[in-house]
């Protein structure tokens, strides 16, 4: 079943992921602030780290949908241990001739973008605060 739904919902997916990046930059500096504890930042970046790759799987799977084809279990569990690897591998697979490098330089600039909405989410945070960003 491929189509403008299916489209849609991958386009809908990246803007998830994105907010989602952006959104973690804003928690990660509230929760850098001195009331919560190191624990408790630890574990909402653990949630947001975990929730970045689900929504990039989800988009995998809207994906796949679209051009009616299966992945396999093997697949699925290396791209959820090896991303950087196993996305563009599934990419490359996938796509054809012409459109394979352009897809694999997407998905890295996706991880960039997501780095940079992060970043920002944290920045725009810490100057209406007045607060200085958290130190890694």
């Amino acid at each position: 079943m491929s189509g403008p739904d299916l489209s849609q919902r991958k386009q809908a997916t990246l803007v998830a992921l994105g907010g989602a990046s952006f959104v973690l930059g804003i928690v990660d500096v509230l929760f850098a602030l001195p009331p919560a504890s190191e624990g408790q930042r630890l574990l909402v970046m653990m949630l947001g780290n975990i929730a970045l790759p689900v929504i990039g799987f989800r988009w995998l799977a809207l994906d796949a949908r679209e051009l009616e084809i299966r992945r396999p279990t093997w697949l699925d569990v290396a791209i959820v241990l090896l991303a950087a690897i196993f996305v563009p591998y599934y990419l490359y697979k996938t796509r054809p001739q012409p459109r394979r490098l352009s897809a694999i330089l997407a998905f890295f600039g996706l991880v960039f973008g997501c780095m940079v909405l992060t970043a920002l989410g944290a920045a725009v945070t810490a100057n209406l605060g007045g607060i200085a960003p958290p130190t890694p």
